[in-house]
């Protein structure tokens, strides 16, 4: 948007903009990166504090905005005034303008990880897992890798001719390639959301229709688009682990945790949750926890125990928490559930 304003000469009207978005445009490449990693490897998608590194660049950054944003707004509005007169003047190295430099290392540095993130994929492919989301990642990688790649291009252009830079973003053929690819983009986003996230295995309705034989009569369109595809082995593999194990009583247990331990990614066994379980990771794993506690309670065997150390016992992080669990699914306190019993 401020690149818009600029390029129009709007940006006089909205000086407070002016020269704001360098620093997080230095995220996109990093973040992208990030998240096509956590993507493909759910044990790699925790966020760790080395993992600041990758946006070492907004510091530099920081400081080429701060020169204008020290300014009282006045002298701002003089700024911006003189950038809509003359277009030139927003690729000049004076004080209140953002070094040059930075038009190239901004788009270098979101194509580096661009090719990282192929090269992820590569990796992730010669392991033969989910062609899907092979087929995604490449897709997702490779389009970046062209949109970086054009705004490099076109930054060098423009740094080697400022005194055509108008000329160049308004009617460069580069542009237009650019805006095809932001296009074609997304619209694939549009037609297709999931790509956002991953690609999860889709429903195969005609092999539906064809198994549910001479039932399929009766069945009503609703409940056609209810009918979802259960992946067995993978059921088997959630429940061992995490019943017969009891993983579900690990405090702070999270999806990602799971489905790195099964070696599955994160939005597969989410799917699993919400179209077999009817239910979210957090809920499943509660209902599991306070069914626990209520057979050992109705046992006899944590009689002793305070609230806290049940609480602890069955996986929750705080007697708040379990408070707080125990009420929604049995639609009264541990404390009153527990006075039932010595009344019964």
């Amino acid at each position: 948007m401020i690149f818009l304003l600029t390029n129009t000469g709007y940006i006089k009207y909205y000086p407070l903009l002016f020269n704001k978005g360098l620093p997080l445009y230095y995220t996109i490449g990093p973040c992208f990166y990030l998240y096509l990693k956590g993507e493909l490897n759910p044990e790699l998608s925790k966020f760790k504090k080395k993992h600041l590194l990758h946006f070492i660049l907004i510091i530099p950054a920081l400081f080429s905005v701060m020169p204008y944003n020290l300014l009282d707004t006045e002298q701002q509005q003089l700024i911006v005034n003189r950038v809509a007169r003359d277009f030139q003047y927003a690729f000049s190295t004076e004080k209140y303008i953002v070094e040059p430099w930075h038009w190239f290392t901004l788009p270098l540095s979101a194509l580096t990880y661009s090719i990282l993130q192929m090269r992820l994929t590569y990796i992730f492919a010669r392991q033969k897992k989910n062609i899907k989301t092979v087929r995604w990642a490449y897709f997702f990688s490779g389009m970046l890798t062209l949109i970086f790649s054009g705004m490099l291009v076109l930054n060098v252009v423009i740094l080697r001719n400022s005194n055509d830079a108008y000329f160049i973003l308004h009617r460069s053929p580069l542009i237009l390639s650019l805006a095809f690819i932001f296009l074609l983009l997304s619209l694939s986003f549009f037609l297709n959301p999931q790509t956002i996230f991953g690609l999860s295995d889709k429903l195969n309705q005609s092999d539906i229709l064809n198994n549910t034989g001479s039932d399929s009569e009766d069945i009503t369109n609703s409940e056609k688009r209810k009918i979802r595809p259960v992946d067995e082995k993978l059921i088997e593999q959630v429940e061992q682990q995490i019943m017969e194990k009891e993983i579900f009583k690990q405090v702070g247990l999270t999806m990602s945790e799971l489905a790195a331990q099964l070696d599955i990614p994160n939005h597969k066994l989410s799917d699993l949750f919400n179209k077999h379980y009817q239910s979210n990771f957090n809920t499943h794993i509660n209902n599991l926890r306070i069914d626990y506690v209520k057979k050992r309670l109705d046992s006899g065997d944590w009689k002793q125990y305070t609230l806290e150390a049940i609480a602890l016992e069955a996986g929750f992080s705080s007697r708040n928490t379990f408070f707080v669990a125990f009420k929604k699914i049995m639609d009264k306190s541990p404390s009153a559930y527990l006075a039932d019993i010595k009344n019964k």
